[in-house]
């Protein structure tokens, strides 16, 4: 088996067009309903896309057919689910094993249509979930549009790790020791701060006005402290321009994308129907209005500092305020993961604009203030606010 895989693998690197349906295949049968469950899919995946990286395929090729891959294996099993309903029950292996569709029912009805989400992330109830969506008659509007939406944080979460490795092993003499140490700096800082926050939060039980009010208090600082964060970043600056490497450009760019408004437009707009659905209307009006806060707010602070990152406000107001309202319901766990992974993904977007030299430190600090303040205000809110 690991001679033919390695036959595989020798061939893709010297025929890369296949790669991205390569990728887009395992995807598909990573997702169906029993293939799932007996294939590797995790590990192809990381293999595929480390090759992608290793041969400078294009990221967004990559996320591309991992998206269009997932999508089409969901909506696969989704759709055995809904034709057949329970005769599934008395197919192989569940009429075996039927402990597999109780585990993928049972998790169903603990989170409804979050499942759909939730279970891409989870290895042993992802094959299962979507055919137990269709079983229970989720109507295919609904379905479709979470599995489209989820697919895209999916996409990256799975197969960008992956492709990251892929180019740093071609390229590992090139790699500069401040990036490895700044990546490890923004992972840790990620991991810990929401953990700390959550820990000081359940031991002194703060008012929560006071969560946007530090934020703000960020943002003061920021624009009162233009001129020694122009002496930082003179400073930094030879450590950022050294990171800049052409092989990177197009990762830097990519990270910086995360809050490109092709990007956040479909992330905002899928949450208002989500929440719509969902009948959280307390939820999605404070959500709106917080959006249109936030816009004013740029205009006014940049007017009033000389300028303000915008993509980075929009990225954290909209990635803090959607981890914040879509996990709200969610176990403990889920909400922290959460939190996690949407501090990550704004920290990575600040930093890439940093190193490509897309705004100053100090409009990337106060974009970063300035939506965590509006996203923290939309929480506050919202706890006052019956749905």
């Amino acid at each position: 088996m690991n001679t033919y895989l390695d036959a595989i693998h020798l061939w893709l690197e010297h025929n890369t067009v296949y790669i991205g349906p390569a990728i887009a295949l395992v995807a598909c049968l990573e997702s169906l309903v029993v293939v799932g469950m007996v294939l590797p899919g995790v590990a192809m995946l990381f293999a595929l896309a480390a090759i992608a990286g290793a041969v400078s395929m294009s990221v967004y090729w990559v996320m591309f057919w991992g998206f269009l891959g997932a999508v089409i294996g969901d909506g696969i099993s989704y759709q055995v689910g809904y034709h057949w309903q329970h005769r599934v029950r008395n197919w192989w292996p569940f009429n075996r094993y039927p402990i597999w569709l109780e585990r993928g029912e049972a998790f169903f009805h603990n989170y409804g249509i979050s499942s759909v989400v939730i279970g891409r992330f989870i290895g042993p109830v992802r094959p299962v979930v979507p055919a137990v969506a269709g079983m229970m008659g989720m109507p295919p509007v609904v379905f479709f549009t979470v599995n489209a939406l989820s697919a895209i944080v999916w996409s990256p979460a799975y197969l960008v790790p992956g492709y990251l490795t892929g180019a740093a092993l071609e390229f590992h003499e090139q790699i500069p020791r401040s990036l490895i140490v700044a990546l490890g700096a923004i992972i840790a800082f990620a991991a810990s701060v929401p953990t700390l926050l959550v820990a000081m939060h359940h031991r002194w039980r703060p008012n929560p006005a006071w969560h946007p009010a530090l934020a703000l208090v960020l943002v003061l600082l920021c624009v009162a402290a233009t001129d020694t964060l122009s002496v930082v970043e003179l400073h930094i600056a030879p450590k950022l321009q050294m990171m800049n490497l052409p092989w990177l450009q197009q990762e830097f760019a990519w990270l910086a994308g995360i809050a490109s408004v092709p990007v956040l437009s479909l992330l905002f707009v899928g949450t208002l129907i989500w929440l719509y659905v969902n009948k959280r209307p307390g939820s999605l009006a404070c959500l709106s209005l917080g959006a249109i806060a936030t816009l004013c707010s740029i205009w006014l602070t940049g007017h009033l500092s000389g300028g303000i990152s915008m993509a980075t406000a929009l990225g954290a107001y909209t990635l803090f305020s959607l981890a914040i309202l879509l996990a709200e319901q969610q176990p403990f766990k889920i909400r922290l993961l959460s939190a996690t992974v949407a501090t990550v993904l704004i920290l990575l977007q600040g930093f890439a604009s940093l190193v490509l030299q897309l705004y100053p430190l100090n409009s990337v600090l106060t974009g970063l203030g300035l939506g965590l303040f509006w996203a923290l205000t939309v929480l506050a809110v919202r706890r006052q606010c019956p749905e």
